[in-house]
């Protein structure tokens, strides 16, 4: 890896290295990342988190809040 061409190789296999393994998730990138998305995809993952977390109780159920 002493050549100046392989540097390119290993700057890049590193970078994602670090994205990935070192660099935890930050939940206020992963916002970012959620509002470049149109508005459909938003609302999938915004109904999917909802049904997930009501589905293990973090959410009271849409019968619940109606009552």
């Amino acid at each position: 890896m002493d050549r100046f061409d392989c540097q390119y190789l290993m700057a890049t296999f590193v970078n994602v290295y670090i994205a990935s393994f070192i660099r935890g998730p930050n939940p206020s990138k992963v916002i970012q990342q959620l509002l470049v998305l149109r508005i459909d995809q938003q609302l999938h993952i915004f109904n999917s988190l909802k049904a997930h977390l009501t589905e293990k109780g973090f959410l009271p159920a849409l019968e619940d809040v109606m009552a």
